[in-house]
Order: structure tokens, then C-alpha cells, then sequence
């Protein structure tokens, strides 16, 4: 038997515990009692001490539950302090980009309508003027460009994406949708 004593009522023991296996009373609470380095529920424990020690560790456990929940949460605050923080530099980023896209093209404008102005003689308004129609005239150019460019493209793709059905309709059941529209009794 070892040196330890056990529970009398665990399989295998014998009833009596000899007297050299048992600890003395002052050692047995000493031992019993919760500390920082003994984490092992012995057997010498009474059930008072046993349900004193479980409640320790169960306060234990929910103080490791707390600080994981709080690193948790603080983790979060964290990932949503940093997407407002990238949100805002966007967003002052997108305007700032935006001013000097403005800039830029109102100082070119301003320079082109000049150089006309200058050409006309000095008639400052008829170079804005002409500069102005310019412009519309190369926007309206490039909006319906894109948009014939935009809508031919995907035009080209649903016809093909329909060609492609018809043919593995005709590939499964020897006919397609077109040729049954126009045979329906077959």
C-alpha cells in the first residue's frame, strides 16, 4: 500500500488504514488546506474541505473566464477603434484626393480658356466660352464611349452565355430551346 492514504470506500482498499500510512491530524490539515503550490485534491480531505477547496477553484475558473472574456471585448474595441480610424483616413483621403483632382483640372481649364482668350485677341470670355464647350463636348464623348463600350461588352457576354445553353441542350436532348419554339409538336 502506498504511503498516502486513501479513501476507504475506493475498490480495492482494504477498511483499515494502518496507523503508519495515516498522517497525524496536524499534518493532515495542513495538507488539506488550498495553496498556491499544492493544486491536488488529496484524499485525506474531509467533503467540507473538499466543497471549501472546489470553491475556490470554481472562483478560480471564473476569474480566468472574466479575463478572457475582458481580453476578448478589449480585443474588439480595439478592431473596431482601427476600422474607424482607417474609415476616416479614407474618407479624408477620398476628399482629399478629390480636391486636387478639382484643382488640377479647374487650373487647366482656366489655362487652356486663356491661351484661347489670348488667341481671340484678348477676348477673355469667348476662350472660356469655347474652352467650356471643349470640354462638355470631350465629356459627353467619353460617357457615351464607355457606356456603347460597357453595354456592347456585356451584350457580347449574355449572347455568349445563351449560345453556350443552347448548345449543351442540343448536346443532352438532341434539340434546343429555339428549335423546339419553332417545332413544338416533335
Amino acid at each position: 500500500m502506498s504511503q498516502r492514504a486513501q479513501d476507504p470506500t475506493a475498490p480495492d482498499v482494504k477498511a483499515s488504514v494502518s496507523s503508519s500510512s495515516s498522517p497525524s491530524p496536524s499534518n493532515a490539515t495542513a495538507s488539506n488546506t488550498y495553496s498556491a503550490t499544492s493544486d491536488r485534491i488529496t484524499d485525506e480531505q474531509s467533503p467540507t474541505e473538499a466543497f471549501k477547496d472546489l470553491s475556490t477553484r470554481f472562483a478560480e475558473v471564473g476569474e480566468y473566464i472574466s479575463y478572457y472574456l475582458a481580453a476578448k471585448a478589449d480585443a474588439l474595441k480595439v478592431t473596431v477603434r482601427n476600422i474607424g480610424v482607417m474609415a476616416v483616413l479614407g474618407v479624408l483621403g477620398l476628399l482629399g484626393g478629390g480636391a486636387f483632382v478639382i484643382t488640377a483640372v479647374v487650373l487647366l481649364e482656366r489655362g487652356i480658356a486663356g491661351a484661347l482668350g489670348a488667341l481671340f485677341g484678348g477676348r477673355w470670355w469667348l476662350g472660356e466660352i469655347v474652352a467650356s464647350i471643349l470640354y462638355l463636348a470631350l465629356l459627353a464623348g467619353g460617357v457615351w464611349f464607355g457606356m456603347k463600350k460597357l453595354t456592347g461588352t456585356s451584350r457580347e457576354r449574355t449572347a455568349k452565355k445563351y449560345e453556350q445553353r443552347r448548345q449543351q441542350q442540343r448536346a443532352k436532348f438532341g434539340t434546343d430551346v429555339e428549335q423546339r419554339a419553332q417545332s413544338p409538336g416533335k
